[in-house]
C-alpha cells in the first residue's frame, strides 16, 4: 500500500517574487519566501536588490519606512545607507560608517521576471535560468494566486500526462519525445487535442503541441504552437513557496507577433492589412490568456487539498511521473524518495 508523505516544505531553486513593473524606482517592497521576510530596493538608477529586513545596526525594519536615497537603501531609524550589495555605506550623523552589511539575496531580473534564490541552508545558487528572447512576443497578461501548495506538486503538472484528459478535457494527449533531463532542467513535449479551444466548435477545436522547459521547482514555461494556424504562445508557471505549503502562483502568456509568425489556414487573411493583424493579435492574445488561465484554475481544486503519496500505484499513460520526481530530489538535502525508504516498516 502507497504511503503518504510530506515533502519538505521549501526546495533549492529560483523564485518568482513579482514582475519587474512591482518594483518602480525608489520603492521599497517587503516580501516573503520560504517562511522569511526578505526587502527588495529598486534604486534611482534602475538597479534592484533583496536584502534582510533588519537593519545590522539596531534592528529596524528596512520594509517599515526604509526609503531609497540614489543608490542605496535608507533605515529609517538613524538614516544608515546600505548599498546594493549590502554594504553598509554612510551613517546619519556624517561619521564613519561601521563594517557590517546586511544580507543581500541573490537577484535576477529577466524578461520581466524577478527573481530570488532561495535555500534554507543560506548556499549560493547552483543553476541558473537561462534569458529567452522575447523580441517577437507581445506583452504578458498575467495574474496571481495564493493557496495552500507546494512547487513541487504544481511543476508535477508538466509531466502528468493522464490528468489532461480528466481535468482539462483535452483529447488524445501523448507525448512527443522521451523526458529529456540536463542537470536542474527538465525538457517535456507533448500533444492533444482540443475540442472547444482558441476557436471554439465551429472549426472543430484544434491541435497543439506543447513544449515545456522546468528549471528548478519554481520556474516554467510551456511554448505552445497550433500548427493548423501557425499560432505560438508562451506560457509561464511561476511556483513561489512563501511559508510551509502556501504557495504564490504567478502566472504570465504571452503569444508571437502575427507579422512574425508563419500563419495557415484561415490566419492567412489577417495579414491583409496592419490594423487588422494589431486588433486580431490582441483578441488572440486575451482569448488565449483567458484560456490558460481557466486552464490553471481547475488545478486549484486538486492543488490545495492533494497529499504527497510517495510510492503512488503508476498506471499506464500516467507519463514519466517518478522520473520528474527523482530529478526533483537534487532540490532538497534530504530527498523525499530517501525519506520515504525510511519511513517504511
Amino acid at each position: 500500500m502507497a504511503k503518504d508523505l510530506r515533502l519538505p516544505p521549501y526546495p533549492r531553486g529560483w523564485y518568482c517574487v513579482g514582475f519587474s513593473d512591482d518594483f518602480p524606482r525608489g520603492s521599497v517592497t517587503t516580501k516573503r519566501l520560504i517562511g522569511k521576510e526578505l526587502v527588495l530596493f529598486r534604486t534611482e538608477g534602475g538597479a534592484l536588490s533583496a536584502v534582510d529586513p533588519v537593519c545590522p545596526h539596531l534592528g529596524a525594519h528596512f520594509g517599515h519606512g526604509g526609503t531609497v536615497t540614489q543608490e542605496t537603501l535608507r533605515c529609517p531609524f538613524h538614516g544608515f545607507l546600505f548599498g546594493t550589495d549590502g554594504a553598509c555605506v554612510a551613517t546619519g550623523y556624517g561619521t564613519k560608517p561601521p563594517r557590517v552589511a546586511a544580507r543581500t539575496w541573490p537577484i535576477a531580473e529577466q524578461n520581466g521576471i524577478v527573481l530570488v534564490w532561495a535555500d534554507p541552508r543560506g548556499g549560493p545558487p547552483s543553476f541558473q535560468v537561462p534569458k529567452l528572447d522575447m523580441g517577437d512576443f507581445s506583452p504578458f497578461k498575467r495574474a496571481v494566486y495564493r493557496f495552500r501548495g507546494h512547487p513541487q506538486d504544481t511543476t508535477e503538472n508538466s509531466v502528468d500526462i493522464g490528468h489532461l484528459t480528466v481535468v482539462h478535457g483535452y483529447e488524445r494527449p501523448r507525448m512527443l519525445s522521451e523526458l529529456v533531463v540536463d542537470g536542474a532542467s527538465l525538457h517535456a513535449t507533448y500533444e492533444f487535442h482540443r475540442p472547444v479551444g482558441l476557436w471554439g466548435r465551429g472549426l472543430g477545436g484544434v491541435t497543439a503541441d506543447f513544449d515545456a522547459h522546468v528549471h528548478g521547482l519554481g520556474y516554467s514555461f510551456v511554448e505552445a504552437r497550433i500548427g493548423a494556424l501557425g499560432l505560438t504562445y508562451r506560457n509561464f508557471v511561476l511556483a513561489t513557496p512563501v511559508g510551509d505549503m502556501d504557495l504564490e502562483l504567478r502566472i504570465a502568456a504571452t503569444v508571437k507577433r502575427l507579422e512574425q509568425s508563419e500563419l495557415r489556414g484561415p490566419m492567412k487573411l489577417v495579414g491583409l492589412s496592419k490594423p487588422l493583424s494589431k486588433l486580431v493579435e490582441n483578441l488572440i492574445h486575451a482569448r488565449g490568456f483567458q484560456a490558460f488561465q481557466n486552464d490553471v484554475e481547475q488545478d486549484f481544486l486538486i492543488w490545495k487539498h492533494k497529499e504527497y503519496v510517495a510510492r503512488p500505484a503508476l498506471a499506464a499513460g500516467d507519463g514519466p511521473v517518478m522520473r520528474y520526481r527523482r530529478w526533483a530530489e537534487q532540490f532538497y538535502d534530504d530527498s523525499p524518495a530517501s525519506a520515504a525508504v525510511s519511513a517504511e516498516p
